[in-house]
């Protein structure tokens, strides 16, 4: 049996900031509006670049993404002071470290919602819509019902509103339905809540195929930061 701590490869990976720096220049490049924010997302030790321990460069953004909330809490302990937002909706016996770190949620669960409810302190969330990815989120014709339950909270802020696109690489006409599903929900939530701050649909292939500027946060994985070609 092999000792834990053994090294069975001797490679390195090395990452330069200021080519990470200058591929989000590229990023931005296929974006329509100035205005619009990155969102990097910092998961899986970004996946493997490490990135998620360079506060140096997570602090070049006002907002970035996680998966899960230890995650998140691992941000925060590195000092990160800004938004951190969990794309995956997360267990209910993890609300108490989600209000101790400040942690922005996703969410689509009535059950969920009801456990954040119970709470006092402010919990800020993003309302994921389901627009054909067929894991998460609520149906879009929901949404009047789920801001509906939301406002019975005075605990809970809806600072945004999202969705996942499934085939944005790969099918044009099933993305663009998606988009007008997720337009249909934005408008509706649009007019019932006024502390919206983020709408976002592009994930990496989304930001590269469809760039109409419609909203005003993209999520880039940390994978695309480092690995344009320059």
């Amino acid at each position: 049996m092999s000792d834990a701590n053994e090294i069975t490869r001797p490679t390195k990976l090395y990452i330069s900031i200021d080519n990470a720096r200058y591929n989000i220049s590229k990023i931005k490049e296929f974006l329509k509006d100035e205005k619009i924010e990155i969102m990097p997302v910092i998961k899986a030790n970004g996946y493997g670049t490490y990135l998620n321990k360079r506060l140096d460069f997570l602090n070049d953004f006002n907002i970035v993404s996680v998966a899960t909330v230890d995650e998140g809490a691992f941000l925060r302990n590195l000092g990160y002071k800004k938004d951190i937002f969990i794309l995956n909706q997360p267990y209910s016996d993890e609300i108490d470290k989600i209000i101790e770190n400040d942690l922005i949620v996703g969410i689509s669960s009535d059950s969920f919602l009801e456990a954040l409810g119970e709470k006092s302190e402010k919990i800020r969330i993003h309302i994921e819509i389901g627009t054909g990815m067929g894991r998460t989120g609520i149906h879009p014709k929901r949404i009047d019902e789920y801001i509906d339950n939301v406002l019975k909270y005075k605990n809970i802020i809806i600072d945004g509103i999202y969705t996942h696109l499934s085939s944005a690489d790969i099918d044009i006409e099933y993305t663009k339905k998606q988009l007008d599903s997720f337009d249909y929900a934005v408008d509706r939530a649009k007019k019932r809540v006024d502390t919206i701050r983020y709408v976002h649909s592009q994930a990496s292939t989304g930001i590269l195929n469809f760039n109409e500027g419609k909203y005003n946060l993209v999520r880039a994985r940390s994978y695309y930061v480092w690995n344009i070609s320059r």
